[in-house]
């Protein structure tokens, strides 16, 4: 019984951590493709703006970010992290009379960053959630002459487009290749190549915005902490940690004429789900332990009381308190491994479906956590038994004896 009851709070606890564990960082890379929770804006900007828990600087006219800068942003500590990067140049323009805002952007770029290596990004790597009808503009490379577009949803309902029209943009003809929905301003927007939009309006090589995708930690109240503040330990400690607001901050080191800033709509929004995601299932895993303990107290006081005429005549032979308890701790500690064993080997395997049913992504538990619950697992036993041999060592031989006789 004992060894049953650890074996099934191993399974439980391995394949509740294992999914904790790695689902935790699955389901921060399946956020990311909902778009960017880092906003660079220029240095050169008057009063911060948020909108829609969107935090803004309006710039000024004649400053912005050199385009060629960007390839920095992946030379910061937390350089592996940064999963997306979208450059932006936005503009004001006229559509059959009406005003809408142009933005030019990356959407599908090879960038080549600073270890030589080239990575795949833009507005389609960032924001791959979008839902679009018709298809994306692919510009592996710059390319000023190209007459695609892309319309928001909005606007498209507006301007009745679909993907095949074509819109007049500052003289020249484009065609809509996709109408994208967002549920946010995007869709009232019309979108171009960036390189399309430096030549229209003359700002070759400047971004007016780079938005960010960034795998992060939820912030804590460490993390809340101005930086300013921190001795040098702390401040190493909230550095080496992927926090949003230290990858902001170490973004801000690499490109001295911008600001990053998090978009705590997202970065808060993302901090809660996974917290809430890992806090229940480390609470199932101790409740499955917990049970199994309790199971262990049962069972041993439950043989103790069968065994007590054999305590007895073993402490009426001279037997002293550390043998009996080394016997029966060793009898319940190999109880424990067996069971302790046989449920993480069983909970390995649990937790590639408990990730492949409830997540929807193929995860496994990594191999260190069987041996971590095997001595977790001998440990529930032993502390479950705790109280039952301590009852055991209290019993009197002679009137154990006696009633026996």
């Amino acid at each position: 019984m004992a060894m049953g009851a650890v074996a099934l709070g191993s399974a439980v606890a391995t394949a509740m951590l294992g999914a904790m564990l790695e689902v935790g960082d699955r389901v921060n890379h399946e956020l990311r493709r909902l778009g960017a929770n880092l906003l660079v804006t220029p240095k050169s900007a008057s009063l911060p703006v948020e909108i829609g828990g969107i935090s803004y600087q309006p710039t000024a006219t004649d400053e912005s970010i050199p385009l060629a800068q960007i390839p920095k942003i992946k030379s910061i500590f937390w350089q592996l992290n940064i999963t997306a990067i979208a450059p932006s140049l936005r503009a004001q323009t006229l559509l059959n009379g009406r005003e809408i805002v142009l933005e030019g952007a990356w959407f599908e770029r090879k960038l080549r960053v600073p270890d030589g290596s080239s990575i795949m990004t833009g507005l389609h790597v960032l924001n791959s959630a979008w839902k679009v009808q018709g298809q994306w503009i692919s510009d592996p490379r710059a390319d000023d002459r190209s007459a695609e577009g892309m319309a928001g949803a909005a606007l498209a309902r507006r301007f009745d487009l679909q993907p095949g029209s074509t819109v007049p943009i500052f003289g020249e003809l484009f065609k809509v290749m996709g109408i994208i929905s967002t549920g946010s301003e995007e869709d009232d927007r019309l979108f171009v190549r960036l390189e399309v939009l430096e030549r229209l309006t003359g700002r070759a090589g400047h971004v007016d915005a780079i938005e960010i995708g960034a795998l992060t930690k939820p912030e804590d109240a460490f993390a809340r902490r101005d930086p300013k503040r921190m001795t040098p330990a702390e401040y190493e400690r909230w550095s080496c940690t992927p926090y949003i607001s230290s990858i902001a901050h170490q973004i801000e080191e690499v490109l001295p004429m911008a600001v990053a800033r998090p978009i705590r709509r997202v970065a808060d929004n993302e901090g809660r789900v996974l917290g809430k995601v890992r806090g229940l299932m480390l609470l199932i895993s101790l409740a499955a332990m917990a049970t199994a303990a309790l199971t262990v107290w049962s069972v041993m006081a439950t043989t103790v009381l069968e065994r007590r005429y054999e305590i007895a005549i073993m402490q009426a032979t001279g037997a002293g308190s550390a043998l009996i308890v080394a016997m029966l701790g060793a009898e319940i500690a190999i109880q424990g491994a067996v069971g302790g064993l046989v449920g993480a080997l069983a909970g390995w395997e649990l937790s590639g479906w408990v990730s492949r049913s409830v997540f929807g992504v193929e995860a496994q538990a990594p191999a260190l956590l069987i041996p971590l619950v095997l001595v977790v697992a001998v440990a529930v036993a032993l502390a479950g038994a705790a109280q039952p041999l301590r009852r055991a060592l209290s019993l009197e031989p002679a009137a154990i004896l006696r009633e026996g006789a």
